[in-house]
C-alpha cells in the first residue's frame, strides 16, 4: 500500500494531484483543514491536509544494458542479495503502513456504505464504489441523502448493461433446485406470451418426479389453451418437438432436485437437446444464502444458461444477492417474481426499479 500527504488549497487540487500520483483505484484516508505560514500566528493561510492511499505494490525493475556482460558467479550472488534486501524492506513498510478502513470515512459515506452491507452487497462491490464515492462526497460535500442518490445513480450504471429485454425464442425452458418456483414462474412466463402478444403456445415438461408438478402444469395449461406432453426420456422429447412445430413458443419444465447430485444434470442433457431456438433460464431465489446461489450455478454451468430469473423479492427484505450473481458471473437478469398468482407477479427485471426497491428502505439516520 501507497500512502502520501498532500497540503492543497481546495478538495480539487488534492483530487487531481491525488489521481496524477497514485491513480484512479486512489481513496482518501483522512482530510482536515490546517492554518500554514504566516508571522506570530498572524496573517496564515487556510489550507487542506488530505492522506490518501493506494492497495498496489511497485513491481522491482533491472535497467538492461543494451549490451549487458556475462555475470560470473560471484555478480549473481550480490544481485540476488541485493533483490531480496529491497524485497524485504518493501514488505516491512507495506506492514507498517495503516489499513484502510472506512471507519476513517466521513460520517455520511460511513452510513451509505453500512447499509450496503446490511443489503448484503459483496466486498468486491463495495470496493468499486469507495473511490468514485469519496471523491463525490469531497467534491460536492453531500448530505447522507444526496450520497445515497448518487450511489442509486452509480449502481445503475454498472449493472445497467445486465438488463435482458428479450424476445424469447422458440422453446424456453427454465431450470434450477427444487422450491424456486419453476413451474410457477414458467406459467407466468407463457401467460404473458398468450395474454400481451396473442401467441399461441405449448408446454412439454420432463419432471416425471412429482406428481404434484404434472398436476399444476395440466391446470395452467388449460387455462391457456395450451397442450402439455410429458417426456420420460430423450426420443419422448425429439417427439414433443416435433408435435408442437406449429407454435409460436414453446415452454419446457424441469425437474427440480438437489442441486448438489451432479446426476440431476447429466439427467437433463440426455432428455433435453440443448440447440441454437432453445433459451434456458436458471431460476434462482432471493431468499436462498449468496453461497448457495453461487453453488447453483456452479453446477448448472455446464448447460447453456442463457439468463437469470430471480423469485421470491417478496419474501426478503436483503436482495443484494441478485446484484452480487450478476457481479460475479456477468449474466443478465430477464425476470424477478414477488408473489404467486398468475400472470401478475412477474416483472421484466430493470435495473432501475431494482436499485429504487433495494434502497427502498434507507433512512438518513
Amino acid at each position: 500500500m501507497k500512502v502520501k500527504k498532500y497540503v492543497v488549497a481546495s478538495m480539487p487540487q488534492a483530487m487531481k494531484a491525488i489521481r496524477s500520483d497514485l491513480g484512479e483505484e486512489a481513496v482518501i484516508l483522512h482530510s482536515k483543514q490546517i492554518r500554514t505560514g504566516g508571522f506570530l500566528g498572524l496573517f496564515t493561510k487556510a489550507k487542506i491536509e488530505v492522506l490518501a492511499a493506494v492497495d498496489s505494490v511497485e513491481k522491482l525493475s533491472v535497467k538492461k544494458n543494451s549490451s549487458p556482460p556475462e555475470p560470473g558467479m560471484e555478480d549473481n550472488q550480490s544481485f540476488m542479495k541485493q533483490q531480496l534486501s529491497e524485497l524485504s524492506t518493501l514488505v516491512s513498510q507495506m506492514n507498517q503502513m495503516p489499513k484502510v478502513s472506512s471507519s476513517s470515512y466521513p460520517k455520511a459515506v460511513e452510513g451509505v456504505l453500512a447499509y450496503l452491507r446490511l443489503q448484503e452487497i459483496d466486498e468486491a462491490i463495495l470496493k468499486s464504489v469507495e473511490a468514485p464515492m469519496l471523491e463525490y462526497y469531497y467534491l460536492h460535500r453531500p448530505n447522507s441523502n444526496q450520497l445515497m442518490e448518487w450511489t442509486k445513480s452509480w449502481f445503475v450504471n454498472q449493472f445497467k448493461a445486465n438488463e435482458w429485454s428479450g424476445p424469447f425464442k422458440k422453446y424456453v425452458s427454465v431450470v434450477g433446485p427444487t422450491g424456486v418456483g419453476k413451474t410457477t414462474t414458467l406459467a407466468k412466463l407463457a401467460a404473458k406470451c398468450v395474454l400481451e402478444h396473442n401467441q399461441k403456445i405449448a408446454f412439454i415438461t420432463t419432471d416425471t418426479y412429482r406428481i404434484s408438478a404434472i398436476e399444476q402444469l395440466k391446470t395452467y395449461a388449460s387455462i391457456l389453451n395450451a397442450p402439455l406432453t410429458i417426456c420420460y426420456n430423450g426420443e419422448d422429447f425429439k417427439k414433443a418437438l416435433l408435435e408442437t412445430e406449429a407454435y409460436d413458443v414453446i415452454f419446457i419444465d424441469t425437474a427440480g432436485r438437489n442441486f448438489l447430485a451432479q446426476q440431476y444434470v447429466h439427467d437433463l442433457k440426455k432428455i433435453i437437446t440443448f440447440q441454437e431456438n432453445l433459451q434456458t433460464f436458471l431460476v434462482l431465489a432471493l431468499t436462498s444464502k449468496v453461497s448457495d446461489m453461487k453453488a447453483v450455478y456452479e453446477r448448472f454451468a455446464s448447460l447453456p444458461i442463457d439468463h437469470l430469473i430471480f423469485t421470491k423479492r417478496d419474501e426478503t427484505t436483503r436482495k443484494g444477492s441478485l446484484l452480487n450473481m450478476l457481479y460475479h458471473y456477468g449474466q443478465k437478469a430477464a425476470f424477478t417474481t414477488n408473489g404467486q398468482d398468475v400472470p401478475e407477479d412477474i416483472s421484466p427485471f430493470t435495473i432501475e426499479m431494482f436499485i429504487e426497491d433495494v434502497f427502498g428502505d434507507w433512512k438518513d439516520e
